[in-house]
C-alpha cells in the first residue's frame, strides 16, 4: 500500500501514524533512537505490508497488471490502489478525505522534531506538494507514475500504467473491496481503532 493507506490504518494514533509514515525513510540506526510508540508505528508499517504481500487478492491485482508492468506490477498495484481508496473512501472512513489528509497533516508536523533530520527537511515540501492525494486524480496518477519511471533501476512500463488499469479498472476494484475489509480487521487486530 502507498502513503493514503498507511496514515488511514494508523488508527489515529499520532506515534503510530509518525512511526508508520516514517517506516521507509529510516534506517537501522536511526530506528534506535526512535520512541517505543514509535517503533510500534515502524512494526505497524510492516505489517500492512507482509499482509498486503500476501493477501490472493492483491496477487490477482498484480497479475493483471503482469503483462504490461513486468517486475514493477507489485509497485503499480500498491499506487493504484491508493488511486482506489482515494475514489472510494466513503466506504471506508466517515472523515472527508480532505479533513482526514489535514489532520494527518497536522499531527505529522507535531511530530517532526522526532523524524531523522532529513526527514524533518523532507515532510514540509511533501505537505506543501499534497503528498496523501498524489495518486486522487488519473492526472496525478500519471505524473505519479512518471516520478516512479524516473526513479526506477530497470526498464519499465510505468507511463502506460494509468491506461493499463482504466482498462482493467472494474477488476482490480473487486481486488480491492476483497483485499482493504481484509487489511483494516488485521491492524484492527493491532491496535484495535478501525
Amino acid at each position: 500500500m502507498n502513503f493514503l493507506a498507511h496514515t488511514f490504518l494508523s488508527c489515529k494514533d499520532a506515534d503510530l501514524l509518525a512511526g508508520n509514515f516514517m517506516a521507509d525513510f529510516i534506517n537501522n540506526k536511526e530506528k534506535k533512537q526512535l520512541s517505543t510508540a514509535m517503533l510500534l508505528g515502524v512494526d505497524l508499517h510492516k505489517r500492512i505490508d507482509s499482509f498486503t504481500d500476501s493477501h490472493q487478492a492483491v496477487k490477482s491485482a498484480i497479475q493483471m497488471m503482469r503483462t504490461s508492468q513486468g517486475k514493477y506490477a507489485p509497485v503499480t498495484v500498491d499506487i493504484l490502489f491508493d488511486y482506489i481508496l482515494s475514489q472510494e473512501w466513503e466506504t471506508y472512513s466517515s472523515l472527508s478525505l480532505g479533513g482526514f489528509t489535514k489532520q494527518t497533516y497536522q499531527t505529522l508536523e507535531t511530530k517532526v522534531n522526532e523524524f531523522p533530520l532529513q526527514l524533518q527537511q523532507r515532510l514540509p515540501r511533501m505537505i506543501t506538494g499534497d503528498f496523501l492525494m498524489s495518486c486522487s486524480t488519473e492526472e496525478k496518477l500519471h505524473s505519479t507514475f512518471l516520478h516512479v519511471k524516473k526513479r526506477a533501476k530497470f526498464d519499465n512500463n510505468f507511463e502506460n500504467a494509468t491506461k493499463d488499469m482504466f482498462s482493467k479498472y472494474d477488476n482490480l476494484c473487486e481486488c480491492f473491496h476483497t483485499f482493504f475489509p481484509d487489511l483494516m480487521t488485521n491492524v484492527g487486530e493491532f491496535c484495535d481503532c478501525n
